[in-house]
């Protein structure tokens, strides 16, 4: 059996669907979430982790807790992770990503609804982090 991931990925219900397949194997988040910046929430490659869904929707900036279904849990290992402005995606960067998310613009809105962030925060020099990952048997 394998320990209980340090940081597991939370992943909203309406992507439930992209789990079970297992289409989904890259995700994007706000900000540097490096492990050699300490960044609480950073995945290391190779570091074996789940894909959780999300019951109740949280908001970090607003210090309100998100809860997790208990069940089903994606067992994944992280392939990569990277930052990049945004300026800096590149089409192949959107490979694997949610339907909604296979360019620069689907991403800005995703990222502006999910985290409450604005177009003036969004700018081309905003940082994100992609990390791709495989799905364990």
């Amino acid at each position: 059996m394998r320990s209980k991931p340090k940081n597991a990925i939370w992943i909203r219900k309406f992507y439930q669907t992209l789990l079970e397949d297992r289409s989904l194997t890259t995700i994007f988040r706000p900000g540097r979430r490096l492990l050699e910046e300490n960044h609480p929430k950073a995945l290391a490659v190779g570091e074996e982790t789940c894909l959780r869904i999300i019951d109740k929707v949280g908001a970090d900036w607003a210090e309100i807790p998100g809860i997790l279904l208990p069940e089903p849990v994606y067992p994944v290992v992280i392939k990569a992770v990277t930052v990049k402005r945004l300026k800096g995606l590149l089409p192949e960067d959107f490979e694997g990503s949610s339907p909604d998310v296979q360019d620069l613009s689907g991403l800005k809105l995703q990222l502006g609804l999910i985290y409450n962030l604005s177009k003036e925060d969004l700018s081309s020099d905003f940082w994100v982090t992609r990390t791709t990952f495989r799905y364990l048997p």
